[in-house]
């Protein structure tokens, strides 16, 4: 699959941005909003790995 290179940094931004706020909910002890967050990082993070993957 050949992905826009624009898709790729907003995807990788979203990573980013979702470990950021889990760490921050992790530290106040806001479990449901951490685990949310956490949820949505690996799904992103595997949207990212078939983005990128190659041999298709």
């Amino acid at each position: 699959m050949n992905a826009p290179a624009w898709r790729i940094w907003l995807v990788t931004a979203l990573v980013c941005g979702w470990g950021i706020l889990a760490i921050r909910f992790f530290y106040r002890q806001q479990w449901p909003m951490a685990g949310l967050c956490v949820l949505l990082m690996i799904v992103n993070g595997i949207t990212l790995w078939r983005l990128t993957k190659h041999g298709k």
